[in-house]
């Protein structure tokens, strides 16, 4: 017996969000047994390729290459003969740290999502008739922090 619809839409949305295999809309398709043009509505209708993307840059990664921007920056300032910054120079310091600050306080989508998903599997085996009733409703809270 075939999966219902929303059981194909949740295990198309998997295989959407997994970067590690990076299937084309045509493999995730054929896989889940639906048109492409469903699945390319169901794509752009639920924002996956937005969550996708969230997916890809860690918060962790964001905060490292920021300072490391920091970093080169002071050291130039470092190695001139006038160790001072300028205005230039100092408003892009002031926003590089606001943005580290930022990012160390707030949680990413992907973040969410990847502890959300955790949980989730940790659920399925244990109680598989709640993780039906969780899904749909974690769908609705990761479109929600999207907006």
């Amino acid at each position: 017996m075939g999966l219902k619809k929303t059981e194909q839409k949740e295990f198309a949305k998997i295989l959407f969000l997994d970067n590690s295999k990076k299937l084309t809309v045509k493999e995730i398709a054929v896989r889940v047994g639906v048109q492409e043009k469903t699945l390319a509505g169901w794509i752009k209708t639920e924002a996956w390729d937005r969550l996708r993307k969230s997916l890809l840059v860690t918060r962790k990664q964001m905060i490292s290459d920021l300072y490391d921007q920091l970093e080169f920056l002071n050291n130039t300032i470092k190695n001139r003969k006038d160790k001072v910054a300028d205005s230039r120079e100092a408003n892009t310091i002031a926003i590089i740290t606001t943005s580290i600050k930022k990012l160390e306080t707030e949680i990413s989508i992907g973040e969410i999502y990847e502890v959300a998903t955790q949980f989730l599997d940790y659920i399925k085996p244990v109680d598989f008739d709640m993780y039906q009733k969780l899904i749909p409703h974690f769908d609705v809270f990761i479109q929600l922090k999207l907006k």
